[in-house]
């Protein structure tokens, strides 16, 4: 009497690979600047640690000296405005002297320019002004500080608050519109547009990312802030990549269709290329190796539920899953390749709304393009490299 049963064997690095999938996919921001975190609140002010500056030399200290002096009879004649491009030269050129750094924090003060006070008087501080017989410093600081958080109001706060929560869910979306809030309510708010800047970046929002980027620069003083520099680097390798030859939408979808991955590859983005390969790669894996085998047997099963070799009649192997696992290939290849596409016409609207403010003149350099061949069915284009002067 011939007894059949099946055993199934699953693929013993499927679960991996699937693990491998969603601890990749969590999502994150794409760069290395972090959120700017603390906001006026309560307590005093804590100063950041200032850039370390050389000792200035003998014509440089000459030269702060007379715009110091220029400066102080400005000041006499109520012209603050000049004072404060003296003293912003002065400081410039002499950056130890806590008596400028302080002189150059009460004209800030006077016109109201409470951001850059604060910084100048931190920087007073940390050159020492106590020493130097200023001892007010600090009540000034504190002054000053009192009135930007005054001017913060509490739908702003709360709108950074929820900002930052967002940004750690990786809800960007919603993230950008938090901040965007708190800088309606705050518009020199710099934190606010500085983290703004962040989310626009990991959302691919580029052109807006630089904006906020540069507005952060104009509001952050350089020779007190050490994040200045970062961004300043940052802002400058986004400009690098907006210059640089766009993909192509249809390339990207063309390509992502031919080969999961490969349209995020083609524009950028290994790493949400590595993540589609992987998802197809198991989703095929997972149909290949989880087999259901049929055997045909003589006698009863022993007790292990094994079949003994001499007793096996016929053996047969199926797949059960591998028509869906191919489907869910198939989907992952074809929804990485429609991403590549959306996220190349992205690109190309940002670049080009650059290149409409300021047409470009020259060689320009194109990237690799795949069309449909014409008049060819099924012909593919490959278009590698193009040199094209206007």
């Amino acid at each position: 009497m011939f007894r059949g049963f099946s055993q199934r064997r699953p693929a013993p690095f499927v679960a991996s690979a699937l693990l491998f999938g969603t601890v990749a996919a969590s999502p994150g921001l794409a760069q290395e600047l972090p959120l700017q975190r603390d906001y006026p609140g309560t307590g005093p002010f804590e100063c950041p640690v200032p850039s370390a500056v050389g000792p200035p030399s003998d014509d440089a200290l000459t030269r702060a000296g007379q715009l110091t002096s220029d400066a102080l009879q400005a000041v006499i004649l109520g012209d603050l405005e000049v004072a404060r491009t003296l003293l912003a030269q002065a400081t410039e050129a002499d950056a130890t002297s806590a008596e400028l750094a302080y002189r150059h924090g009460r004209v800030l003060e006077d016109l109201d320019f409470a951001q850059d006070a604060i910084f100048e008087y931190c920087r007073a501080i940390a050159l020492g002004a106590e020493e130097a017989g200023i001892y007010d410093t600090r009540a000034r600081l504190d002054a000053v500080y009192e009135i930007v958080r005054d001017r913060i109001s509490e739908r702003a706060r709360e709108a950074f608050v929820s900002g930052l929560a967002l940004t750690d869910s990786a809800l960007y979306a919603g993230a950008v519109e938090s901040f965007s809030v708190a800088i309606e309510e705050t518009p020199e708010w710099a934190s606010a547009i500085y983290n703004r800047a962040i989310v626009l970046e990991a959302l691919g929002r580029i052109r807006e990312s630089l904006a906020d980027y540069r507005r952060y620069l104009q509001l952050t003083p350089s020779d007190i802030d050490p994040v200045v520099a970062a961004v300043t680097e940052r802002v400058g390798m986004l400009e690098g990549s907006m210059s640089l030859p766009t993909p192509s939408p249809g390339g990207a979808l063309t390509l992502g269709v031919l080969f999961p991955g490969l349209g995020q590859y083609y524009t950028g983005r290994g790493i949400g290329g590595t993540l589609v390969l992987s998802a197809a790669a198991g989703a095929v894996a997972t149909g290949m190796l989880v087999k259901e085998i049929q055997i045909r047997c003589l006698t009863s099963v022993g007790a292990d539920g094994l079949c003994p070799p001499e007793q096996i009649v016929s053996e047969a192997t199926r797949r059960p899953y591998l028509l869906p696992s191919l489907g869910a290939a198939a989907a992952v290849t074809i929804v990485g390749a429609v991403e590549a596409f959306v996220k190349a016409r992205r690109r190309r609207a940002e670049v080009d709304a650059v290149a409409g403010q300021a047409e470009a003149r020259g060689p320009r350099l194109s990237g690799p393009t795949v069309t449909a061949g014409r008049g060819r069915p099924g012909a593919i284009d490959l278009h590698l490299l193009g040199l094209r002067f206007r």
